[in-house]
């Protein structure tokens, strides 16, 4: 398993980008945000994405030198079109807007559409929590025809579509949370799939709408979906993924994945509320740090070492990655290097 320096992972997923006409602004943000990605231990949504964004530049699905404008903009209320750019392009242009409205309005409510995959929601809700406000965000998440079944159900309809939300601190770490409404994120599957892993057997279906363990019941290697994904917690991550779907596929004009038109991305919505029109910001810090030191103060079970705040995992984590390395596993590695070569990028020794 190789582990990668950050800095050089950077250069590399930027250098691949450069390669198929994005712009160096453009490709050094999505690669940052990539590797960022990694850095927190969010593997399935970092440079495993590397070559299925040059596929889709190259199947035009993404449009490299595009960028994302307002479609409307009303009181603290914005409308993004993505225009086909990175769905990383977008989504920090969003999250711009929404921290803008946020800080002179109060709150700021603003949908992405057009929009292709974000990645990881962590690093956008992270970045609304850093300016002090408390932060909301929404995908929808599939392919045509969705990627999950609904509770009860066998067979795909609906978005994966995951939601993040933030809440900041004072002296510890903040809240920051990203989480699927699938039993686990398509990525892990993928990453079962390029090494050859079994995945368990609560994750997914088969074409059958039966249980499996074997990823290539779900989807091919070329990322087919042939399965269904499960919801996590039954009814209840059934019932977010509905709430998803609806804000920010059908709320922001981009669509339901179950439509026949439906183009593979993610439609996007995001809040962000400004706590000091609601509280006295000093106030709700310390409250937050206290409520926050409360729960970890509660014995542990015997799994368990220490009670974990959302989003200190990932601070740890990157810790030790951006001294250490981010550790890839051989086939996801692999696949990155396969894609710079078939670029005109060679991998030299020193990864």
């Amino acid at each position: 398993m190789p582990t990668i320096n950050h800095q050089s992972l950077r250069q590399l997923a930027s250098a691949i980008y450069d390669k198929l006409g994005t712009p160096p602004d453009i490709s050094r943000a999505v690669a940052d945000y990539q590797v960022e990605t990694n850095l927190v231990g969010h593997d399935s949504h970092g440079c495993l994405q590397v070559p299925r964004f040059v596929s889709d530049i190259r199947s035009g699905k993404i449009i490299p030198d595009a960028r994302p404008h307002v479609v409307r903009s009303e009181g603290p209320t914005a409308l993004l079109n993505g225009n086909r750019s990175f769905g990383m392009q977008s989504a920090n242009e969003a999250v711009g807007h929404v921290i803008e409205n946020a800080n002179s309005l109060g709150i700021g409510a603003v949908g992405v559409t057009n929009c292709n995959h974000v990645g990881a929601l962590w690093g956008y809700v992270k970045r609304i929590v850093d300016e002090g406000l408390i932060g909301l965000m929404w995908c929808s998440a599939g392919p045509r025809g969705g990627l999950m079944a609904p509770f009860g159900g066998t067979q795909r309809v609906m978005a994966t579509n995951p939601m993040g939300f933030g809440v900041p601190g004072r002296s510890r770490p903040p809240l920051v949370t990203d989480i699927s409404t699938a039993v686990a994120a398509a990525g892990k599957v993928v990453m079962a799939l390029q090494n050859d892993e079994p995945i368990p057997d609560h994750w997914v279906y088969d074409k059958d709408g039966r249980a499996t363990t074997d990823p290539a019941e779900f989807m091919t290697l070329d990322l087919e979906i042939i399965g269904a994904m499960r919801p996590f917690g039954n009814h209840k991550g059934y019932a977010l993924a509905l709430m998803a779907e609806v804000l920010a596929g059908i709320l922001t004009g981009y669509g339901a994945a179950y439509q026949d038109d439906y183009i593979e991305g993610n439609g996007t919505f995001l809040i962000a509320i400004d706590v000091a029109r609601f509280v006295d910001v000093d106030t709700f810090r310390n409250s937050v740090d206290a409520y926050f030191a409360a729960v970890k103060s509660v014995p542990t079970d015997e799994q368990t070492d220490e009670i974990l705040i959302p989003g200190e995992m990932e601070i740890r984590t990157r810790e030790v990655r951006e001294r250490e390395g981010i550790p890839f596993p051989d086939g996801t590695w692999q696949t990155i290097v396969d894609t710079a070569n078939e670029v005109g990028i060679g991998i030299p020794p020193t990864y």
